[in-house]
């Protein structure tokens, strides 16, 4: 083992070269030009190193070294969330200050990702000849719906066991399950389209709306849009533009002023050609960690629902604020689920689009791994049903449990423990959804430590050097310890 630190010791100027050219290839999630870059990237590293790699039909590829009828497999991801906003340092530069490395994706997962590339180069290099083959498995679609991911799974042959450094130390045994969800609700149909009895009521309806308007007894929400189309961020930012007269204006802005005093929430009021624009600003941070951060959408819904808005737009408005909110765990939906493993249910609102027409709400939905698929998944179909709108499921995932007493889970303990001195751990639950999710026999394996800030998805996202050296060493000892 001192010689495999000794030689990633040595690696160590390569390994941040390598991490920074990474960190500059923009590989969004769901973007296929940059993830098929980092992809190739990636692959022609591990074929300098003299390991087998292939690309595999560009939605993903595969790293070999060993040979065996067992096999143990390392998952990463490469892609990436969108850089967001608030950060002092490029995303996309691989900035390299105070011995941190700064990047979108540089602690997920592409600095963990370099980690096991070097580690079993390290072994390979020590001249270690494990008594089995070893993979690095690559997906490009992990930040987003997995599309390209079961493709993938077909291509390959699933290893024995597998651990995916995109999480906690010391091992995490239990991940929440997942619920991609998308409601949509028409406030008012086209009046072209409609005909019979149904089409008077619905241009009556209008005409009413429109006489509101021409009166100027509320005000329209003409557009507000906030979030992203990866739902796993708390989204930092919310806007939208209100139809006002000059007595209304002055009217929001008072109301703006009390709540501002009452929350401490982080919105403000501009002029604008069609009325006003309200804007909202959160605090982004990864959605199973939701309560950690301030969701700008929620912020600015909360404060609609105290304006004389449209009747139509404002029954919705009103729903979310009395069911949703600023709560994180589904309290008044009647969706509080929690269990000891993994905590509790979260909520978080990661996409809005309203006009006077309609509006597109998606949420991204963790459950505790003591409950299943389908009996959240009915809860949840029960909980929005008050909104009257159309719910759709964009994303299912099953919460994963694995055995803590299996022999590889034993191993990665013990060289977690042996590596740190810290002989108390023992394996956890999270509410993050990993890649283990997509294999049969998989957890995932830090590369965060206890107590470390949780900054991925956050601007100004890094890596230390000093963690990634020690996440290549406690890799490295991993890949020794389960092929022996």
């Amino acid at each position: 083992m001192d010689n495999l630190e000794q030689i990633i010791a040595s690696q160590q100027e390569d390994m941040i070269k390598s991490l920074q050219k990474c960190l500059r290839i923009k590989s969004i999630t769901g973007q296929q030009d940059g993830v098929i870059e980092v992809l190739e990237f990636y692959l022609g590293l591990a074929q300098k190193m003299g390991f087998n790699a292939s690309n595999l039909d560009n939605l993903g590829g595969i790293i070999e070294f060993g040979q065996g009828d067992k096999t143990i497999g390392m998952i990463v991801h490469l892609d990436t969330v969108p850089e967001g906003t608030g950060w002092n340092h490029p995303p996309f530069e691989g900035y390299l200050q105070d011995e941190k490395i700064f990047g979108r994706g540089a602690i997920d997962d592409k600095g963990p990702a370099i980690a096991v590339l070097y580690a079993l180069n390290a072994v390979k290099t020590a001249g270690i000849h494990p008594y089995c083959k070893v993979q690095i498995i690559i997906g490009l679609d992990e930040e987003n719906v997995w599309n390209t991911t079961p493709k993938l799974l077909e291509k390959i042959k699933e290893p024995d066991f597998s651990f995916v450094p995109d999480s906690v130390f010391p091992v995490v045994c239990a991940e929440k399950g997942l619920l991609w969800l998308e409601l949509k609700k028409e406030f008012r149909k086209d009046t072209n389209q409609l005909d019979g009895q149904q089409g008077h009521k619905n241009r009556q309806s209008l005409q009413n709306y429109q006489n509101r308007q021409n009166g100027r007894s509320s005000m329209t929400v003409k557009q507000l849009s906030g979030g992203a189309d990866s739902l796993n961020i708390v989204p930092d930012f919310c806007e939208a533009v209100l139809t006002a007269d000059l007595s209304q204006v002055q009217s929001v802005r008072q109301a703006l002023k009390t709540f501002l005093a009452e929350t401490g929430y982080d919105l403000q009021a501009e002029e604008h050609e069609e009325g006003l624009k309200l804007i909202s600003r959160g605090k982004s941070v990864h959605a199973f960690n939701c309560q950690e951060g301030s969701n700008a959408i929620s912020q600015l819904i909360v404060f609609l629902s105290r304006l004389h808005i449209d009747e139509d737009q404002k029954n919705f408005i009103r729903l979310y604020a009395e069911k949703i909110g600023m709560q994180c765990f589904g309290e008044a939906l009647g969706l509080y689920l929690e269990d000891k493993l993994t905590g509790k249910l979260t909520l978080s609102p990661g996409y809005i689009r309203m006009d006077p027409a309609s509006v597109n709400l998606k949420m991204d939905l963790r459950f505790p791994s003591g409950h299943h698929l389908k009996e959240v998944r009915s809860l949840v179909e029960s909980a929005f049903a008050v909104f009257q709108a159309d719910l759709a499921v964009l994303d299912a995932l099953e919460s994963l449990n694995f055995p803590e007493d299996d022999p590889h889970i034993r191993k990665l303990i013990q060289v977690y423990q042996d590596h740190t001195g810290d002989k108390e751990a023992h394996p956890l639950g999270m509410g993050g959804t990993t890649f283990a999710k997509a294999f049969q026999r998989a957890v995932a394996f830090g590369p965060s430590f206890p107590g470390m800030p949780k900054i991925e998805h956050q601007p100004d996202e890094y890596i230390g050097t000093d963690h990634l050296i020690n996440c290549t060493e406690i890799y490295a000892r991993a890949i020794v310890e389960l092929t022996r």
